[in-house]
């Protein structure tokens, strides 16, 4: 039931479809050197490591002024913090 004719842009399988321009450029193909992935990781890394940077940076004072508030809390309301207190 199914055929290549339902298929809206059937690629070509063969080399020869592609043309001789195409099949020229398919024989230029080089492997990348380690040296440019090694940079490319390097560059990822940094932006990585700024963004975290940059988000720790923005939630640190929200993360202290929350843990001063709990301290706060605490400290006005003693016997609902302890282990066995009534309240």
């Amino acid at each position: 039931m199914s055929s290549d004719s339902d298929k809206p842009n059937p690629r070509p399988s063969d080399d020869q479809e592609l043309g001789a321009p195409i099949a020229d450029l398919l024989n230029l193909e080089q492997d990348t050197s380690p040296a440019f992935l090694s940079s490319v990781r390097k560059k990822i890394y940094r932006r990585v490591t700024a963004s975290q940077f940059a988000s720790f940076s923005w939630e640190l004072p929200k993360m202290i002024l929350l843990e001063f508030w709990k301290m706060l809390v605490e400290l006005s309301n003693p016997r609902a913090s302890q282990k066995g207190g009534r309240s």
